[in-house]
């Protein structure tokens, strides 16, 4: 029987599988293959795959016993991934579509190639006094794993700096851009060394953009006259990320990328930003891009949501070394930087040393770090501290069980929130003043439809809003109306996630957003991109957002699988100074008690020594 490739389909979202299609490819699979138990074991591998799995494990998924498992090893669909097949079943039982396969072990390789030619080509004298005076003026000990990651990138080929909200992770990729550009010949880079920024969406490309300018306006200020450093600052500051891809020549019409493994990017050094959201595919074809000789830098939290589609993969990556392991050849050259640095014992795998996580937070206030510490350890005890006393800190809770409780919460936020709505609906307001009144306060809804969903909230809260300022609600748009764009739109500069607002100012209604150098841009109604009402988003629309304070609105079914701990970290992580969870306490425990667990070989295969 000869092998076919599986019809090519887009994959549902996890909240969304599709079982018709599931059923329908099972019974494909059958007629095709002529095997029940290949239909069976490829149905329980693409449902999970539409809830972000890599692959699945015929013991614990498909519940196959070692002899319908040995079966399956010598149909002639299946393989062992030496050669092509629609499947591939590995040594541990796990089974992958060819494709994920390709992704994972393509992915794995490229990461431990690039890990092995780690070099190192400063000395602890010269990357004590770099990173002394990128750090000038700066805590020592607050800062101390940013030193590290400075002073440890020179010589790297894959570096990944992770951590939560606030802990600087732009503020030190930016220093750590200025030592590679600094010490590029020791590095083996050229003397100019051109570098690319990208992000997995429009919204958190333009956020890296602003971070890096804001960033080099800041350090061109604390850095010594006649710092070597200073002209280096001048071509960061104008260098524009893009999302991954456009970054890859990514072809609507082909669904083609132009960059690959065989016609590879320009750039020496890329920096990938918010890559908790790229899928294991997306990864894959971004370090294929890359020239052998360029430095790939990742920056995420792996705390928090992964991306919509399948794997997990800088959760792996991160997850494959011990926190902060360091080999004893890089421990000895930052003893000049963090002082005396034992050797971890996890040394020897093959990232050790190129994966940091940076600790120290710098953003939110220590009652809401706490609670971010809480939720990403599954702390029971926090969760019933939460419901039994109301709240903790800069976390409040309030029941949200029902219709009646929703509409009591709405009705308490325009309260509190009144003064900012107020200034929204005024007509003389001016739009960065209202831009920022909107960054005040967000409502995150864990579901987009039904009675807990962002566009029900949406219409609630417009009809309370239009009670309380005397506007007509009828009408889609009116003064004072925040939106958010759903689908970027390069040739305007608007991004899926940036949020704008209506402002009728006596010359005609126009939609503002934030601009460059913190000049708003307006366009017409008519000329915006897709978008929706902005009272209200989902979690997932919110991701490298921040605001001063969040509601965060969950199911109230602690069974519905969209209840996460990550989503709940995510929604509270976007705070600055407080946040309010409004949910059944049966639901609040669900979603903290349950990480998301994606099955993939991502890990152990980037362990191997």
């Amino acid at each position: 029987m000869n092998a076919v490739a599986l019809p090519e389909r887009e994959f549902p979202s996890p909240d969304s599988v599709d079982s018709d299609f599931v059923r329908a490819l099972e019974r494909w699979v059958r007629e095709r293959s002529g095997s029940s138990l290949l239909a069976n074991a490829a149905a329980t591998l693409i449902h999970g795959e539409a809830q972000g799995h890599v692959c699945c494990d015929l013991s614990a998924d498909a519940g196959l016993g070692d002899d319908e498992i040995a079966t399956l090893r010598g149909h002639a669909w299946v393989g062992a991934g030496d050669a092509f097949t629609p499947f591939v079943l590995d040594g541990d039982a796990n089974l992958y579509t060819w494709r994920n396969w390709r992704h994972e072990t393509r992915l794995a390789d490229s990461l431990r190639e690039r890990a092995g030619r780690r070099a190192y080509p400063l000395d602890a004298t010269t990357l004590a006094a770099d990173t002394g005076e990128l750090f000038a003026g700066m805590d020592a000990q607050a800062t101390k794993w940013q030193r590290a990651a400075v002073a440890a990138v020179p010589g790297a080929r894959v570096f990944v700096l992770t951590g939560g909200p606030g802990t600087g992770k732009t503020t030190t990729v930016l220093r750590m851009l200025l030592m590679l550009i600094k010490q590029a010949r020791a590095c083996e880079l050229p003397e100019h060394p051109t570098i690319a920024l990208a992000a997995p969406t429009g919204k958190a490309a333009q956020r890296l953009s602003a971070s890096i300018a804001d960033g080099t306006r800041a350090l061109a200020q604390s850095l010594a006259p006649g710092s070597a450093f200073t002209p280096l600052l001048e071509s960061l500051a104008t260098t524009q990320a893009q999302t991954l891809h456009r970054l890859l020549g990514f072809s609507a019409r082909t669904g083609e990328y132009a960059f690959n493994a065989d016609a590879p990017l320009a750039a020496d050094i890329v920096v990938a930003d918010e890559a908790s959201m790229i899928d294991l595919a997306m990864m894959r074809r971004l370090v294929d891009a890359l020239r052998p000789d360029a430095v790939l830098i990742l920056l995420g939290d792996p705390a928090q949501l992964y991306a919509v589609d399948a794997g997990s993969a800088l959760g792996d990556i991160a997850g494959s070394v011990v926190q902060n392991s360091l080999p004893g050849a890089l421990a000895e050259r930052l003893s000049g930087v963090l002082g005396d640095v034992p050797a971890s014992d996890d040394a020897s795998v093959p990232l050790a040393g190129q994966v940091l996580t940076l600790t120290h937070g710098f953003r939110a206030e220590k009652e809401l770090a706490a609670a971010l510490d809480a939720l990403r350890s599954r702390d029971v005890a926090w969760v019933e501290r939460i419901v039994a006393e109301g709240g903790e800190g800069g976390v409040r809770w309030f029941d949200c069980a029902d219709a009646a409780a929703v509409r009591a919460r709405l009705d308490a936020w325009i309260a509190t929130h009144a003064d900012a709505y107020a200034s929204l609906m005024r007509p003389d307001i001016e739009p960065a003043d209202a831009l920022r009144r909107l960054r005040e306060m967000q409502i995150l809804c864990a579901l987009r439809d039904g009675l807990f969903g962002a566009n029900e909230v949406n219409v609630a809260l417009t009809r309370r809003l239009a009670a309380r300022f005397g506007f007509d609600a009828n009408p889609v748009w009116h003064h004072g109306r925040a939106v958010i764009v759903t689908r970027n739109d390069y040739a305007r500069g608007l991004y899926n996630g940036d949020v704008g607002i209506a402002l009728d100012r006596g010359d005609g209604l126009r939609v503002w957003f934030d601009g460059d150098a913190g000049v708003p841009r307006s366009f017409s109604a008519r000329a915006l991109p897709a978008h929706e009402t902005a009272w209200a988003i989902t979690i997932h629309r919110s991701q490298g957002s921040e605001y001063d304070e969040v509601a965060v609105l969950l199911p109230r079914d602690p069974k519905h699988r969209i209840l996460s701990r990550e989503l709940v970290y995510t929604a509270v992580s976007r705070a600055r100074k407080d946040a309010q969870l409004w949910a059944s306490a049966d639901a609040l425990r669900a979603a903290v008690a349950r990480p998301v667990v994606r099955r993939s070989g991502l890990r152990e295969r980037l362990n191997r020594v």
